[in-house]
């Protein structure tokens, strides 16, 4: 069976299963009659027909680039999505540019794409206007990037800190797992480097970057609507 073919089966059980919960007894019965026959012809479970529902979304790293190591921010920054939508991130750099593929229920997995490309566009900008303006002074080059990795460290969990978590129910957990050990069988871990600065070496970076972090809003999207909401209080002129 090619994925079309299990596709019109998995939406034909599905159109079953819910005829199934008919008000009418007969239609019912004869619903979940059928299903159970589909579903044992084909060697089906329940945790098949709830994965029709779960699959993938990509967004550019932005950050990275394949055969570099994640900075710490940027995991930290994959891991804000996942705490405000509920779905898992995994890394992918064997093309000519590094993905971050979601993974979750298809309701979800797109706003966090579209969530983590905005933010990680907006983060990269505040790097750059950080490095050029408070870092100015700094004569080492290998300081003032690690100061500006500090910098974004800080504001990802300053942004981390205004979010309310999504957190997935158990069965919601167990499909991600399944479907993420179907599609992604041989996934590893990413490779990351810090900033190798001292506490006191980072800790002025840091603050900074947490007060500006605190500006910025991650809103999610209410059902019916495509996308979620990022905004910064200093754009908007309101907030600290």
């Amino acid at each position: 069976m090619n994925d079309e073919q299990k596709k019109k089966l998995l939406d034909r059980l599905r159109k079953l299963m819910a005829l199934s919960r008919s008000a009418n007894e007969h239609e019912a019965a004869a619903a979940l009659e059928k299903a159970q026959a589909l579903m044992r012809e084909f060697s089906l479970t329940e945790d098949d027909l709830d994965l029709a529902d779960y699959g993938t979304a990509e967004s550019p790293a932005v950050f990275v680039k394949p055969g570099q190591r994640l900075p710490i921010y940027v995991a930290m920054l994959s891991q804000v999505i996942e705490y405000a939508f509920g779905t898992s991130a995994v890394w992918d750099n064997s093309g000519r540019d590094t993905k971050v593929i979601w993974i979750g229920p298809l309701s979800k997995t797109e706003i966090s794409a579209y969530s983590y490309t905005v933010l990680a566009r907006l983060l990269q900008k505040k790097r750059s206007e950080y490095k050029f303006v408070a870092l100015l002074q700094e004569r080492n080059s290998g300081r003032r990037d690690a100061r500006a990795d500090t910098y974004c460290e800080g504001w990802v969990q300053g942004v981390r800190n205004n979010i309310m978590p999504c957190t997935p129910s158990e069965k919601e957990k167990k499909l991600s797992d399944l479907f993420t050990g179907q599609k992604f069988p041989f996934m590893g871990k990413a490779d990351m480097r810090g900033t190798g600065l001292s506490a006191s070496e980072s800790s002025d970076a840091y603050s900074d970057g947490l007060s500006d972090g605190r500006k910025t809003r991650l809103q999610a999207g209410m059902k019916g609507e495509k996308r979620s909401q990022i905004k910064e209080t200093r754009y908007l002129e309101f907030g600290a």
